[in-house]
């Protein structure tokens, strides 16, 4: 024998192919068959499955979060939107504007010199202490006492107890003693609150 394939008194050769026939003996030659993959229990199996359901959850329930996020954020613009509105109203203690027009019960054909309800102002521009003012009943109720601030500064009471065809919605005729005085006044825009 030579000596080169000698390991420790004994042939690589034989070993090898004693190795090989014992493979083939027990049915395990790797040349005919692949590796067998790792195998798991079903508890694995089920937790494997249980982690990527929970990777599933997970991405759906962060999803989620940024929609709520999103809404929760609408919201609150809504709400600070909101009470900007109802600050804004409150420093205004009521104002609100209207349209202004003035108009006279002394002509000598088409004025009787009654409002609509009942009272004769054919010889007065006020009533109960108050100037008298046409509005809209839908907006101002009949019988209300009213503040209006004109343009300039200045203001008066007023007393709504008058209509008219053309004054509607946040429109009021104010009385004035004749037909000068109510093409002076013009078209102008003023401030009014209701007081009582």
């Amino acid at each position: 024998m030579d000596r080169a394939i000698l390991r420790g008194g004994v042939s690589i050769g034989i070993l090898t192919n004693f190795t090989l026939t014992a493979q083939l003996f027990s049915g395990h030659c790797p040349a005919d068959q692949p590796p067998e993959p790792p195998r798991i229990t079903p508890d694995q199996a089920a937790l494997q499955s249980a982690e990527s359901r929970n990777e599933e959850l997970t991405k759906e329930i962060t999803k989620k979060d940024a929609q709520i996020q999103a809404l929760e954020d609408e919201i609150r613009a809504l709400k600070k939107s909101k009470q900007m509105s109802v600050k804004s109203t409150k420093v205004e203690s009521g104002w609100k504007t209207f349209e202004a027009s003035a108009y006279t019960a002394f002509c000598s054909e088409g004025c009787t010199g009654i409002t609509k309800t009942g009272v004769d102002v054919s010889h007065s521009i006020y009533y109960e202490g108050a100037r008298v003012i046409a509005v809209d009943p839908s907006v101002i109720a009949l019988g209300s006492t009213v503040e209006v601030r004109l343009a300039d500064g200045s203001n008066f009471r007023a007393k709504a107890i008058d209509t008219g065809g053309m004054i509607k919605g946040a429109r009021l005729d104010l009385l004035v003693a004749n037909e000068a005085d109510a093409v002076q006044f013009g078209r102008q825009s003023v401030e009014l609150r209701v007081i009582k």
